[in-house]
């Protein structure tokens, strides 16, 4: 028993010894020195001005190690016998122009193009990429790719609107608007590839000039209001029951802007009539007409007044969807059944 722990305390002082620590990190070493070995390769780089050089590489096979020289190895064990060439041939087509170049082995697409002063953006397409080293018999293919954005003018129509109004003798016409084309503004951008258009995309439009209808009056004994009461009339058509019947009144006629609203709080709108509220109150429904019938203003709402007709100086004031039709109106002698 006490040889062995003698023992086991000289071997615990040789393991904490300078000694110990040394043939440890000679065994480190060794280990190390074997596995670069076993990657080593020896490479022999022929030109074809059959200059040669030696050069040791660190490659997990035969094959890596003749990669980083270029060509083709023959190998045998770790000795590669590697044929390189100094220079290799590629061609340039570009612009329309095709041309074949030598290069020094190892030259990138990107460089070659350099070197001949071939410029080109990152809208071109470059094939093979500029990156990639050349090999023999490559082909280089540039092509110029341009995208372009513009706009194009569309003529919009104008309508021809034609109405009907008993401001004009029977079969007659006038334009009372004239109409004129709108214009539709298109933005496109185009890509063209060595000029031939590849793709048209339209990128949105807008109506820069609105098209405005063209409108003609055509004579016709049709009333010029819209609204109809649904009343009972007789052969001329006049209506057979009535309140109380107004004749030799005086009729003019008015317009307002769009949006605008009557003394009683109304649209002003076509079917709507000015007149002395207290003779005709608000809201009374009327029949307008000549009593010879050739004009007719139709079914009418009383919404509206004005100083002339508190004054007395006219009897009723009909409302039109333009200013030239009002004038047209001029002044008239009219008939009002107040209906109800």
């Amino acid at each position: 028993m006490t040889k062995l722990l003698n023992g086991a305390e000289t071997a615990f002082r040789f393991l904490r010894s300078r000694l110990a620590a040394l043939c440890f990190l000679f065994v480190a070493v060794t280990v190390i020195i074997f596995q670069i070995c076993d990657r080593m390769h020896a490479v022999v780089c022929t030109t074809e001005a059959t200059h040669r050089s030696l050069h040791f590489v660190l490659e997990d096979n035969a094959q890596e190690a003749a990669a980083r020289f270029g060509g083709q190895a023959e190998t045998e064990d770790r000795y590669i016998n590697l044929a390189t060439v100094s220079s290799l041939t590629a061609t340039v087509t570009v612009d329309g122009k095709n041309f074949s170049r030598q290069v020094p082995n190892g030259t990138t697409v990107g460089e070659l193009l350099h070197q001949e002063e071939i410029s080109y953006d990152g809208n071109d397409l470059l094939t093979p990429a500029a990156e990639k080293p050349l090999e023999e018999g490559d082909r280089i293919v540039l092509q110029r790719v341009e995208i372009e954005e513009y706009t194009e003018d569309e003529i919009i129509p104008y309508k021809t609107i034609h109405k009907n109004s008993p401001l004009l003798g029977y079969g007659k016409t006038k334009v009372l608007q004239t109409g004129s084309d709108g214009i539709r503004t298109k933005t496109y951008t185009r890509c063209t590839v060595d000029g031939k258009e590849e793709e048209l995309q339209l990128l949105g439009e807008k109506i820069s000039k609105t098209a405005v209808d063209e409108i003609i009056l055509v004579g016709s004994n049709i009333p010029i209001s819209p609204l109809d009461f649904g009343f009972e009339v007789d052969e001329y058509g006049k209506p057979l029951h009535y309140k109380r019947l107004l004749t030799n009144q005086v009729a003019t006629g008015y317009s307002a802007r769009p949006g605008a609203l009557t003394a009683s709080g109304r649209a002003a709108v076509v079917g709507t009539v000015a007149v002395n509220p207290n003779i005709i109150p608000y809201g009374s429904k009327l029949y307008i007409t000549s009593a010879d019938g050739q004009f007719i203003y139709g079914c009418a709402i009383a919404a509206d007044t004005g100083t002339g007709l508190m004054q007395g100086i006219i009897d009723v004031d009909l409302f039109y969807d333009t200013y030239r039709e009002s004038a047209m109106n001029g002044r008239k002698i009219v008939d009002i059944y107040v209906l109800e």
